[in-house]
Protein backbone atom coordinates (compact mmCIF):
# COMPACT_ATOMS: atom_id res chain seq x y z
CA UNK A 1 0.00 0.00 0.00
CA UNK A 2 2.76 2.41 1.17
CA UNK A 3 6.38 2.65 -0.42
CA UNK A 4 8.16 0.07 -2.66
CA UNK A 5 6.61 -2.44 -0.91
CA UNK A 6 3.63 -3.52 -3.53
CA UNK A 7 5.52 -2.64 -6.25
CA UNK A 8 6.09 -5.38 -8.77
CA UNK A 9 9.88 -5.80 -10.30
CA UNK A 10 9.20 -5.62 -14.20
CA UNK A 11 12.38 -8.34 -14.38
CA UNK A 12 11.57 -11.82 -14.35
CA UNK A 13 14.23 -14.28 -14.42
CA UNK A 14 14.21 -18.08 -14.91
CA UNK A 15 16.89 -20.78 -14.09
CA UNK A 16 17.69 -23.09 -16.59
CA UNK A 17 20.83 -25.53 -16.87
CA UNK A 18 23.18 -23.78 -14.68
CA UNK A 19 22.73 -20.33 -15.45
CA UNK A 20 19.96 -17.69 -15.01
CA UNK A 21 18.15 -15.95 -17.92
CA UNK A 22 17.16 -12.25 -17.31
CA UNK A 23 13.61 -11.03 -18.84
CA UNK A 24 11.98 -7.41 -19.61
CA UNK A 25 8.55 -6.43 -18.18
CA UNK A 26 7.28 -7.86 -22.19
CA UNK A 27 9.24 -11.33 -21.53
CA UNK A 28 11.87 -10.32 -23.81
CA UNK A 29 15.28 -12.13 -22.97
CA UNK A 30 17.37 -8.95 -22.10
CA UNK A 31 20.33 -11.37 -20.99
CA UNK A 32 21.98 -13.88 -18.87
CA UNK A 33 23.50 -14.70 -15.09
CA UNK A 34 26.61 -16.97 -15.03
CA UNK A 35 26.84 -17.71 -10.67
CA UNK A 36 30.52 -18.07 -9.52
CA UNK A 37 29.97 -21.81 -8.24
CA UNK A 38 33.36 -22.29 -7.43
CA UNK A 39 32.73 -26.12 -8.33
CA UNK A 40 36.19 -28.05 -10.15
CA UNK A 41 35.49 -28.33 -14.12
CA UNK A 42 37.42 -31.56 -13.75
CA UNK A 43 34.43 -33.05 -11.86
CA UNK A 44 32.28 -36.03 -13.87
CA UNK A 45 29.51 -34.79 -11.56
CA UNK A 46 29.78 -30.76 -12.40
CA UNK A 47 26.02 -30.35 -13.65
CA UNK A 48 24.75 -32.23 -10.27
CA UNK A 49 26.75 -30.43 -7.96
CA UNK A 50 25.78 -27.00 -9.26
CA UNK A 51 22.00 -28.40 -9.63
CA UNK A 52 22.00 -29.35 -5.76
CA UNK A 53 23.62 -25.72 -5.19
CA UNK A 54 20.78 -24.06 -6.58
CA UNK A 55 18.03 -26.24 -5.16
CA UNK A 56 19.56 -25.46 -1.48
CA UNK A 57 19.73 -22.17 -1.99
CA UNK A 58 23.33 -21.36 -1.38
CA UNK A 59 25.87 -18.37 -1.28
CA UNK A 60 28.05 -17.52 -3.78
CA UNK A 61 30.86 -14.76 -4.61
CA UNK A 62 29.18 -12.83 -7.58
CA UNK A 63 29.19 -13.84 -11.18
CA UNK A 64 29.13 -12.45 -14.58
CA UNK A 65 26.10 -10.44 -15.76
CA UNK A 66 25.92 -11.13 -19.67
CA UNK A 67 24.25 -8.23 -21.67
CA UNK A 68 23.52 -6.24 -24.98
CA UNK A 69 26.06 -3.18 -25.52
CA UNK A 70 26.07 -2.24 -29.08
CA UNK A 71 24.23 -3.66 -32.30
CA UNK A 72 26.83 -3.07 -35.39
CA UNK A 73 24.60 -3.29 -38.18
CA UNK A 74 27.59 -3.71 -40.57
CA UNK A 75 27.88 -7.60 -41.10
CA UNK A 76 26.05 -10.11 -43.07
CA UNK A 77 25.03 -7.47 -45.98
CA UNK A 78 23.93 -9.54 -49.38
CA UNK A 79 25.09 -5.84 -51.29
CA UNK A 80 28.14 -3.95 -50.36
CA UNK A 81 27.35 -1.28 -47.98
CA UNK A 82 28.76 2.59 -49.27
CA UNK A 83 31.49 4.02 -47.29
CA UNK A 84 29.95 7.08 -45.69
CA UNK A 85 27.20 4.47 -44.10
CA UNK A 86 30.04 1.95 -42.54
CA UNK A 87 31.49 5.31 -41.07
CA UNK A 88 28.33 6.57 -39.52
CA UNK A 89 27.51 3.50 -38.44
CA UNK A 90 30.87 2.83 -36.61
CA UNK A 91 30.81 6.05 -35.13
CA UNK A 92 27.09 5.63 -33.52
CA UNK A 93 28.80 2.06 -32.14
CA UNK A 94 31.42 4.01 -30.84
CA UNK A 95 29.31 6.57 -28.57
CA UNK A 96 27.16 3.70 -27.43
CA UNK A 97 30.70 1.76 -25.96
CA UNK A 98 31.89 5.04 -24.62
CA UNK A 99 28.16 5.94 -23.08
CA UNK A 100 28.82 2.12 -21.58
CA UNK A 101 32.24 3.05 -20.41
CA UNK A 102 31.46 6.04 -18.78
CA UNK A 103 28.50 4.34 -17.22
CA UNK A 104 30.67 1.28 -15.84
CA UNK A 105 33.30 4.14 -14.41
CA UNK A 106 30.50 6.20 -12.62
CA UNK A 107 28.72 3.01 -10.99
CA UNK A 108 31.17 0.19 -11.16
CA UNK A 109 31.96 0.64 -7.23
CA UNK A 110 27.87 1.34 -6.35
CA UNK A 111 27.35 -2.45 -7.94
CA UNK A 112 30.59 -3.94 -6.68
CA UNK A 113 31.27 -3.99 -10.63
CA UNK A 114 35.28 -5.45 -10.96
CA UNK A 115 35.42 -6.21 -14.34
CA UNK A 116 34.50 -6.51 -17.70
CA UNK A 117 34.72 -7.64 -21.11
CA UNK A 118 33.38 -7.75 -24.73
CA UNK A 119 31.91 -10.67 -26.63
CA UNK A 120 30.45 -11.25 -29.75
CA UNK A 121 26.83 -13.06 -29.40
CA UNK A 122 26.43 -16.47 -30.62
CA UNK A 123 22.66 -15.99 -31.75
CA UNK A 124 23.67 -12.33 -33.72
CA UNK A 125 27.04 -11.84 -35.08
CA UNK A 126 26.18 -8.23 -35.32
CA UNK A 127 25.94 -7.71 -31.56
CA UNK A 128 28.18 -6.67 -28.90
CA UNK A 129 27.60 -7.59 -25.70
CA UNK A 130 29.42 -7.18 -22.24
CA UNK A 131 29.65 -9.30 -19.67
CA UNK A 132 30.32 -7.28 -16.30
CA UNK A 133 31.92 -8.77 -13.29
CA UNK A 134 29.95 -8.51 -10.06
CA UNK A 135 32.16 -9.42 -7.12
CA UNK A 136 29.28 -9.55 -3.70
CA UNK A 137 27.50 -12.25 -1.77
CA UNK A 138 24.31 -14.04 -3.40
CA UNK A 139 22.37 -16.45 -2.65
CA UNK A 140 21.04 -18.68 -5.33
CA UNK A 141 17.59 -19.27 -6.82
CA UNK A 142 15.69 -16.64 -9.27
CA UNK A 143 13.67 -14.64 -6.81
CA UNK A 144 16.65 -14.02 -4.38
CA UNK A 145 19.75 -13.53 -7.58
CA UNK A 146 17.43 -10.74 -9.65
CA UNK A 147 16.52 -9.18 -5.85
CA UNK A 148 19.87 -8.68 -6.14
CA UNK A 149 20.16 -7.73 -9.36
CA UNK A 150 17.64 -5.46 -9.77
CA UNK A 151 19.15 -2.00 -8.65
CA UNK A 152 21.59 -2.84 -11.55
CA UNK A 153 19.36 -3.77 -14.17
CA UNK A 154 16.77 -0.91 -13.27
CA UNK A 155 19.95 2.16 -13.21
CA UNK A 156 21.30 0.33 -16.35
CA UNK A 157 17.56 0.53 -18.01
CA UNK A 158 17.65 4.28 -16.42
CA UNK A 159 20.32 5.30 -18.41
CA UNK A 160 18.98 3.37 -21.83
CA UNK A 161 21.82 0.78 -21.97
CA UNK A 162 18.98 -1.89 -20.92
Amino acid sequence: MFGNRNKKSKWKMEYEDTIYKIYDWNRNLAGYFFPDYDVEETKENEDEIIEKLNQSHQNVQGGNILLPMVKLNLLDKEEGIDLDYAIVALEQSLQRVKVWKQWLLQNGSQFEINGNAIFTSREDREMLSIGIRIDKHMTLGEREILNTLIPLLDELHEAGLL
